[in-house]
C-alpha cells in the first residue's frame, strides 16, 4: 500500500487503550495520522489540517462519527471516510448510505481488518485520482461531479461560472474561442445579444477563483485553462 504513504489520515476514536493501538498501525500506512478522542476535536482538527482520509468511530462523546461524517459531508463530497461500529451498532449504518461510505469495520478491529479495510481505501482513492485534474496544489476539478475544489472543499460557482468552468475543463489546456463560450454559457440567449464585455466580466469573475495564472487570455481568439 505504497499510495496511502503520500496521504494523511485523521483518526477519532474515544476508547484511548483502543485510540492508541490503531493509531499506532496507522502510522506504518500513512504520512501522517491525526488522532483525536471525540467528535468536536474530530470537526476542529478537520478544519486545521484538511486530511485526506477520515476514520471515525460512530459512537463517540458530544458528536457520533455519523454526525461529524454528516457536517464534512455538506462541503466535503469525496473525502473517503470509514466508519468504526460496534455490531449492536450496524443499524445505525442504514441510515449512513448517503454518506458515501468507503468501508465500516465492525469492531474489535484486527489487524487483518485493519488492513483490508485499508486496501479497499486505496481502491477508492485510486479511482478519484482518475476523475481529479489538479489546477494548483491547493485547487482541483473533479472531472466525474463536476466541482471545483480548494483544499478538498467545494467552491460553490454561480450558473454561468459554473458552465464556463465546465467547457474550460473539458477542452482542458486548450484554445476557448469567444464564439464557444456564447453558444455555450449562453445557450438560452442569441449569440449576438453577448457582448464581449458580457465575457470579459464572466472570465475575470471566474479568474477569481481559480488559482493565479491559472486561466490566461489568449489574444484576439480567446481562453486557455492550464496548472500553475
Amino acid at each position: 500500500m505504497i499510495l496511502l504513504k503520500s496521504y494523511t489520515i485523521l483518526y477519532a476514536e474515544d476508547e484511548s487503550i483502543i485510540r492508541l493501538n490503531i493509531t499506532q498501525q496507522l502510522s506504518h500506512y500513512f504520512k501522517k495520522v491525526y488522532a483525536v478522542k471525540d467528535g468536536e476535536e474530530a470537526l476542529s482538527m478537520y478544519e486545521q489540517v484538511n486530511p485526506d482520509v477520515l476514520m471515525l468511530d460512530i459512537n463517540m462523546p458530544k458528536l457520533s462519527g455519523l454526525d461529524v461524517a454528516h457536517k464534512i459531508r455538506e462541503s466535503n463530497k469525496s473525502i473517503p471516510i470509514m466508519i468504526i461500529t460496534a455490531y449492536t451498532e450496524e443499524a445505525l449504518l442504514l441510515d449512513a448510505v448517503e454518506l458515501n461510505l468507503c468501508k465500516y469495520l465492525v469492531k474489535p478491529v484486527s489487524k487483518s481488518k485493519l488492513k483490508e479495510g485499508l486496501y479497499r481505501l486505496e481502491e477508492t482513492l485510486l479511482l478519484q485520482k482518475k476523475d481529479i485534474i489538479m489546477l494548483s496544489s491547493e485547487y482541483s476539478w473533479n472531472k466525474q461531479t463536476k466541482k471545483l475544489y480548494r483544499d478538498n472543499k467545494i467552491i460553490n460557482l454561480p450558473l454561468r461560472e459554473q458552465l464556463l468552468l465546465e467547457l474550460m475543463m473539458d477542452k482542458f489546456q486548450k484554445n476557448i474561442f469567444i464564439e464557444d463560450i456564447s453558444a455555450i454559457v449562453w445557450k438560452d440567449k442569441f449569440i449576438e445579444e453577448i457582448s464581449i464585455n458580457t465575457i470579459k466580466k464572466l472570465v475575470s469573475n471566474l479568474r477569481k477563483k481559480l488559482p493565479k495564472n491559472c486561466l490566461k487570455s489568449v489574444y484576439g481568439s480567446g481562453y486557455v485553462l492550464t496548472t500553475t
